[in-house]
């Protein structure tokens, strides 16, 4: 975002998305398994980060610890300015399947909710891994977490936002 561009209501959420996927790559980069986890951010900016782990018979269920994350989304969104899950997923679309690391951030303040997307894939060589560029959903949400009709964002601003910050937080 170029430093005379005028701020949109929804650069918080595009902000809190740039963070979080920066920590998921860095994850991913240190050669961890990414569990999905979730971080709520109140009006003051504070955050509240959470580790969604389910073991069923001392192993991960991911299966389970998804659920657990989309349920705390749909109970900590009242209570927070902007939640957001990320997890380690897969890209569906046009006869291929593309690991990729999604996430949800949802903000019932802005009415909105997003869904993105960060296909990656191993690199043969040392790199570790390759990223394409993220790809967006929007929603509208009401106060109750219906849907709603409109949906005004401009997504060039959204994506300058999400890429600044995943710049700043990103491993180098």
């Amino acid at each position: 975002m170029s430093i005379d561009a005028e701020p949109t209501p929804n650069d918080p959420i595009a902000a809190l998305a740039g963070e979080a996927f920066a920590k998921a790559v860095t994850t991913l980069a240190r050669g961890h398994m990414l569990t999905p986890f979730g971080v709520a951010r109140s009006d003051a900016g504070v955050d509240r980060p959470q580790q969604f782990i389910v073991s069923v018979a001392g192993k991960i269920d991911i299966a389970e610890s998804v659920e657990a994350a989309l349920q705390w989304l749909e109970d900590e969104a009242p209570n927070a300015d902007i939640c957001m899950i990320v997890l380690d997923g897969i890209l569906s679309g046009d006869d291929n399947r593309i690991d990729a690391i999604v996430g949800r951030a949802l903000s019932l303040k802005r009415q909105l909710m997003v869904e993105i997307a960060l296909p990656y894939e191993s690199a043969e060589d040392d790199e570790g891994f390759e990223f394409s560029d993220p790809q967006y959903r929007f929603s509208g949400v009401a106060e109750d977490g219906a849907a709603v009709e409109s949906v005004n964002v401009d997504a060039n601003a959204f994506d300058a936002v999400f890429r600044n910050a995943f710049a700043k937080h990103a491993p180098a």
